[in-house]
């Protein structure tokens, strides 16, 4: 057992360190900013990785990781730095941009949970951090999902369908580990802990180390398929996003404010968003959307972006 999580340990750490580095180096090459995020969120999974290795394996770091408020801090720190930068990979390969109770819990929840933190016993002030941060993933596992289902398809349907099954599993394991917190924390106030094994589990959470090998797997078939494009000189030859809208525009005969909406929809846009941005009620955009698959015969959002994309 303890050379097994020893190898995982080590082989996680070694895939997201050349991930990271991969990512790195396609954000040198053409500035997308979702690169140089995944970048950075592999380096904090490297972190979390590296702490959980040395807790279970170093006697002294397992001392200080019992006795130091510095280190629980950073621990805290980490899964927040997780969480933020997950959903900033999310707004900028989607251009799912940040809503404003998002930027209210972002900054609200961290401040209420600290000061929880120094009111509530240890036990239940770090499940409510766990919970929290269990949560905050499933969310954005659940706001992938939303941004594949209303933006262009670039990946075969083959490939969606994993995509889809890997988002299903990310919530489920989410809710797995809220339980799997739980059960640790009853235990461990019941005096329950298994201080006689050779190697103790309770620094390591299960459904969260199923979890980063998901995101290793999914950041390295990323890599591949980011690296094939970087070096595809076919795609230069292929109609931009602008361009396959134009010509659908003019083929159907579309109004500027048509237009203006379908491009909208194919950011992923709600009908009450595309009002608030157009300054038009959220009615009116309903019937124009309306208009828009009568003349195209059609009837979701889903068939006008594979009608405009192919």
């Amino acid at each position: 057992m303890e050379n097994m999580l020893f190898i995982f340990n080590i082989v996680l750490t070694i895939f997201f360190t050349i991930a990271s580095t991969g990512f790195y180096v396609l954000y040198r090459k053409n500035s997308k900013k979702e690169f140089l995020f995944i970048p950075l969120l592999f380096i904090l999974m490297i972190i979390e990785n590296s702490i959980v290795y040395l807790s279970e394996f170093s006697q002294s770091f397992e001392q200080l990781y019992e006795t130091s408020d510095i280190l629980y801090f950073i621990i805290y720190l980490t899964f927040f730095g997780i969480v933020f930068t997950s959903r900033l990979i999310v707004s900028e390969t989607f251009q799912d941009k940040f809503t404003n109770r998002e930027k209210q819990i972002a900054i609200a929840l961290p401040l209420v949970l600290g000061i929880l933190s120094f009111i509530l016993p240890f036990q239940i002030s770090e499940l409510l951090i766990y919970a929290s941060f269990y949560g905050a993933l499933a969310y954005i596992a659940l706001r992938v999902y939303k941004n594949i289902k209303n933006t262009p398809i670039e990946y075969s349907e083959i490939v969606m369908k994993y995509y889809r099954l890997f988002i299903l599993l990310a919530v489920i394991l989410c809710i797995i580990g809220i339980g799997e917190s739980a059960s640790y924390f009853l235990s461990y106030s019941d005096a329950l802990t298994l201080e006689t094994t050779a190697l103790s589990l309770e620094y390591r959470n299960i459904a969260f180390d199923i979890i980063k090998l998901m995101i290793c797997i999914l950041g390295m078939v990323q890599l591949k398929y980011s690296f094939d494009n970087l070096f595809d000189n076919s795609d230069a030859n292929k109609p931009s996003i602008d361009d396959k809208l134009r010509d659908f525009c003019m083929t159907y005969d579309l109004t500027n404010r048509q237009r203006e909406i379908v491009e909208l929809v194919i950011e992923g846009l709600s009908n009450k968003e595309i009002g608030e941005k157009l300054h038009i009620a959220e009615g009116t955009v309903k019937v124009h959307v309306y208009n828009v698959f009568k003349k195209v015969d059609i009837t979701s959002r889903n068939q006008l972006i594979k009608k405009i994309m192919y």
